[in-house]
């Protein structure tokens, strides 16, 4: 996936953006910075990380089906606790919030303008961002997250926890020490590790911004709401690609990729082994028409078509000694004798060779059995209408 890191004040001085590519989603392939127009080519998800400074957090009680008016709901519910206009800011529901049956959930806000002229760029570029996702995200009570960045040339701890993310200057860190106390997991920047201690009661763990912003990837929150939403076939498209990069690049899929690789070996195995058999067999065959061929005719030293050649040396040798052949008309004549009931009075015979063609009165239709001794015969008996037909077409 290419992540990119939305600017904090976009501008046209500020044209370059952070980036980062992961093949496999967990580490980075390749970090840096480009315009728009240079960035890395997305062969796989774009992601766009909002910074934690765009964003505030709320919390709300959704009315029950309110999900086809949602906006204009989210407008109502916040317009008493945003400072600015509702209808100018970008608002988004957690994930799976109960918008259909109501209840409490979380609202990410940020500016709208903002956004807009955030992706603006990407846009111009022509790069299409599938997903928004927040650089620290809310999490699941009563896990709590903590992540120490550097901040105006200073340390800033940023709490994340069920209500929202809380920045901690370094300065009010005494005040929170209660909420510290339930940090389950802290993350710090490698400039500000030594500070880290300060707020963290466990060991921190060393997470430079691209890898912070690779985890937000990972988030289940997805900012692309309402104007910024995907349709439906986008959604599954990128549900497609995002499960196909997961069993491409991910090392838990490891076994699964290479269970898949020995099967489709084993497949193309079996298929070439059935085919080679197939391919003898017939080769067996053909040879064994040959010196069917070859034996009944010693004079025949150029085999191309056994069985066409098989034929029209039986019907030289037949016409040689006068032997009727199953498609004179004599012959038609006889088997037709004999399927017939005898109640059936024929009129309108006519006889082409290997065919015999009349119209028929009464009970003209053969039996069953007829029917099978005739096909036996290499004989093929058809009905349309008052027609019947009399066909030789060999025995096969």
């Amino acid at each position: 996936m290419l992540i990119l890191a939305l600017p904090l004040h976009p501008s046209a001085d500020a044209r370059r953006m952070s980036f980062v590519h992961s093949l496999d989603g967990l580490s980075v392939t390749h970090l840096g910075s480009a315009v728009p127009q240079e960035l890395p080519p997305a062969l796989g998800e774009v992601v766009a990380v909002v910074p934690w400074q765009r964003l505030s957090w709320h919390a709300v009680t959704l009315p029950p089906q309110s999900g086809p008016r949602l906006s204009a709901v989210l407008q109502g519910l916040l317009e008493e606790q945003l400072l600015d206009d509702p209808a100018h800011l970008h608002l988004a529901i957690a994930p799976q919030a109960p918008t259909r049956m109501g209840g409490a959930t979380l609202v990410a806000a940020c500016s709208r303008e903002w956004l807009q002229q955030a992706l603006a760029p990407l846009d111009a570029a022509g790069l299409r961002v599938q997903r928004l996702v927040p650089e620290c995200a809310p999490t699941s009570a009563p896990e709590a997250v903590m992540h120490v960045v550097q901040h105006d040339g200073q340390a800033l701890a940023l709490l994340c926890h069920a209500q929202g993310v809380t920045p901690i200057p370094h300065a009010t860190r005494a005040a929170w020490s209660q909420n510290l106390a339930e940090v389950s997991v802290c993350w710090s920047e490698p400039g500000v590790a030594q500070q880290a201690a300060d707020w963290c009661p466990l060991e921190a763990g060393l997470q430079p911004a691209a890898q912070r912003w690779l985890q937000a990837a990972r988030s289940n929150w997805d900012l692309a709401q309402g104007e910024w939403g995907q349709s439906r076939a986008q959604r599954s498209g990128r549900w497609m690609q995002q499960a196909w990069h997961t069993l491409r690049h991910r090392p838990d899929w490891r076994a699964v990729r290479w269970g898949l690789a020995l099967l489709l070996g084993a497949q193309l195995i079996g298929l070439n082994t059935w085919a080679w058999r197939e391919q003898a067999l017939l080769q067996d065959q053909q040879q064994r028409q040959q010196r069917v061929l070859t034996d009944t005719f010693p004079h025949v030293r150029v085999v191309i078509d056994p069985a066409l050649q098989m034929r029209r040396e039986v019907d030289a040798l037949r016409q040689a000694t006068g032997a009727p052949s199953p498609q004179d008309a004599d012959v038609l004549l006889a088997r037709l004798s004999e399927a017939l009931p005898a109640q059936a009075s024929i009129r309108q015979l006519s006889f082409s060779p290997g065919e015999l063609r009349w119209q028929a009165t009464g009970a003209a239709e053969p039996d069953a059995a007829a029917h099978q001794r005739l096909q036996a015969q290499g004989y093929r008996l058809s009905q349309q209408g008052d027609d019947y037909r009399l066909r030789w077409e060999g025995v096969r």
